[in-house]
């Protein structure tokens, strides 16, 4: 008895720590909720209000019963909260003060957009250098995911932790 107690046990213990390796999204075995940095572009700019009322076939379908004054405070709100920053982290693609970082950074800078038109570009200079960092990462995991992702093309890559304006949700 004590023998298949602890059969349970350590088999109980193995399985906690095989799951616990796995990163997070769907797998073919079980459902978990997918913790993306990606952006949905279909949604963006548009009202949650108007995606659920939408019916899709073989859908059902939301009606949403609602005062006009809450749809006008949500709409204040991110009217109000649009301009507001947190503190969070960029990835820095370039850093230079040569004769020529002015044209190599605006350059740098358009190529990033054009390659990663959902991640934001900034682009500055502080006497004498010449920077562009990208992204607006809520968390340092996040960054350094992406800093991985992008190394092979920008080698010099580094995190940098700054106020940031908001993620696209």
């Amino acid at each position: 008895m004590k023998r298949w107690l602890l059969v349970i046990i350590l088999a109980s213990l193995f399985n906690c720590a095989a799951h616990a390796q796995e990163p997070y999204g769907y797998s073919a075995d079980s459902l978990k909720f997918i913790n993306s940095s990606q952006v949905d572009t279909t949604l963006v700019g548009r009202s949650i209000f108007d995606v659920l009322s939408e019916r899709d076939f073989g859908s059902g379908r939301v009606i949403i019963s609602q005062s006009s004054s809450i749809l006008r405070a949500m709409q204040k709100h991110a009217v109000d909260n649009n301009t507001k920053r947190i503190n969070g982290y960029r990835v820095r693609i370039y850093f230079d003060n040569s004769r020529n970082a002015r044209t190599q950074s605006e350059y740098i800078a358009n190529a990033f957009a054009e390659e990663y038109p959902n991640v934001r570009v900034y682009r500055s200079h502080v006497s004498p250098y010449f920077k562009v960092t990208v992204g607006d990462f809520r968390n340092r995991s996040d960054a350094h995911r992406f800093a991985t992702e992008i190394k092979g093309k920008y080698p010099s890559v580094f995190l940098i932790r700054e106020s940031i304006n908001y993620p696209t949700l």
